[in-house]
């Protein structure tokens, strides 16, 4: 079954994945992917954001995770590229929206990095689906999670898919932010870590170290989430001393992350302790904390609320998980206060141009989960109701982003002198509304899907692509429903 669901998820982002670049994010880890893999180099090309370093070649600030994540798309796109030099349908992406304004039309277009595909063609297609396969294993970990806390395996299936078409993640299965593999180190962390159905053992702790590892070498702020982990490991266990081995074990196998970041660091920067962020572009975290939490919890540009209804589930299921699960409860609590402490106080606390509140991305699993489990052990039709409400509300919120290029509606805004570079009053804005303004006022032949725009550039090859995924999604829909069945109406256990 869990397979199955891997390849239900994924061929559902392959199916309405934009493939191309999006932003300055997307296109360093792309660039970094590119050097690697082609030069065997960690420098890149000076452009927007790059800083410069030893020898005085430029780096990406960014840490090496997602580019390397990348290297199997982007040597598959190579491939690609050799053999169809010049390939049209690898090469399309929308090219403008329309967007209504006092009475007239903008026309508004996507940020130029999205050019990059001209050049590079299928190496950026490829590379661009990395996420596509991280974003299904995200779903498929919290499935597994789920199963571990006592789920039927429908009810768990429905909890990822809250997850998967509910809430950001379907957005960023499309984009090359790290913030998706971000938030599979950390989900399968916590899974190993905490999965209610399997007793701690060493290695259990060293897989989660290893995932912890990864984590860290895709954004260093993970660090701070390792040494929560390691903390709650050495008070989990029943016995003490247990306890102390197994975070010492995890430990010892988050370590290689934390040394390969400071190798990283003396390579590009001659300094362990300089990771990239130390440019003038870079205002440090000098943002109001309240104000910071305020933006991303109610504000109509990112609330956490607005852009992943399924959120919300967490209130109501918080009492129920933690009258057996409290140590875990305050592990996710402690993950998510941090994670809010953190980029809240961030000068750019809204994450750039992007959609939703991004840097929150990776605790979304954890807060859905209390309500999940709820739903499972005393939730009512009347709870049911609830989660489905939200569960749609976040499939149409997600769905404005998968049709409309999000840094389209950004140059909308620059257009009508609306948005200036530094962003006064941005927490007022209210993307989602000017998403689907666009939808409406756009021609679904401009909408940001590869298999509209690669079908739009004269290419068979999207037909027949188009097809292979209807037939996929179909026959893994099919099997799903007979291993689900398999399972039984009473099954509970992982």
């Amino acid at each position: 079954m869990r397979l199955s669901i891997f390849l239900f998820f994924l061929v559902l982002y392959l199916a309405t994945t934009a493939g191309h670049i999006y932003t300055v994010d997307s296109y360093l880890n792309y660039a970094v992917t590119k050097s690697i893999g082609s030069h065997h180099s960690l420098s890149v090309p000076r452009s927007m954001m790059t800083v410069e370093g030893r020898g005085g070649r430029h780096y990406s600030k960014l840490g090496v995770g997602q580019s390397v994540a990348n290297l199997p798309g982007y040597w598959a796109g190579s491939l690609v590229e050799s053999a169809f030099p010049g390939s049209a349908p690898v090469r399309a992406y929308s090219r403008y929206v329309v967007i209504p304004h006092g009475g007239r039309l903008i026309r508004a277009e996507p940020q130029t990095l999205v050019r990059v595909s001209d050049a590079d063609g299928a190496r950026v297609f490829f590379t661009a689906l990395t996420n596509a396969f991280v974003a299904a294993a995200v779903c498929l970990v919290f499935f597994m999670l789920l199963r571990g806390f006592g789920v039927r395996a429908r009810e768990s299936l429905l909890g990822a898919l809250l997850l998967g078409f509910a809430t950001p993640f379907w957005v960023y299965s499309r984009d090359l932010f790290g913030e998706p593999l971000f938030a599979l180190c950390l989900l399968g962390g916590f899974y190993f870590l905490a999965d209610p159905a399997a007793a701690l053992s060493d290695r259990r702790a060293v897989i989660a170290g290893l995932f912890s590892s990864a984590g860290i070498l895709t954004r260093m702020s993970f660090a701070p989430v390792a040494a929560i982990f390691a903390v709650y490991l050495s008070m989990a266990a029943p016995v003490k001393r247990e306890g102390l081995r197994f975070a010492a074990m995890y430990v010892a196998f988050s370590l290689p992350g934390l040394i390969g970041a400071g190798i990283l660091n003396w390579v590009r920067f001659e300094s362990v302790l300089m990771s990239g962020y130390h440019t003038a572009f870079d205002k440090g975290f000098d943002f109001p904390l309240l104000k910071g939490v305020a933006y991303n919890l109610v504000s109509p540009y990112r609330s956490i609320f607005l852009y992943a209804p399924p959120v919300a589930l967490f209130f109501f299921g918080i009492m129920c998980f933690a009258r057996k699960h409290m140590g875990r409860l305050l592990l996710i609590l402690a993950v998510t206060v941090y994670m809010f402490a953190l980029y809240s106080r961030w000068w750019a606390w809204h994450g750039g141009w992007c959609w939703g509140p991004r840097f929150y991305l990776p605790v979304i699993p954890l807060l859905i989960l209390p309500g999940i489990v709820y739903m499972h052990f005393a939730g009512g039709r009347g709870f049911r109701l609830l989660v489905a409400v939200l569960g749609v509300a976040g499939f149409v919120v997600q769905l404005g982003a998968i049709f409309i290029n999000y840094t389209a509606v950004y140059d909308y805004w620059i257009k009508i002198e609306k948005l200036d570079w530094a962003e006064a009053g941005i927490h007022l804005f209210s993307p989602i509304v000017t998403h689907w303004k666009a939808v409406f006022a756009t021609s679904p032949a401009q909408y940001d899907i590869w298999l509209i725009q690669g079908a739009r550039a004269g290419g068979p090859a999207a037909l027949v692509v188009s097809g292979a995924i209807i037939v996929a999604a179909v026959l893994l829909i099919l099997r799903l429903r007979t291993q689900i069945a398999a399972t039984g109406p009473e099954d509970g256990a992982g």
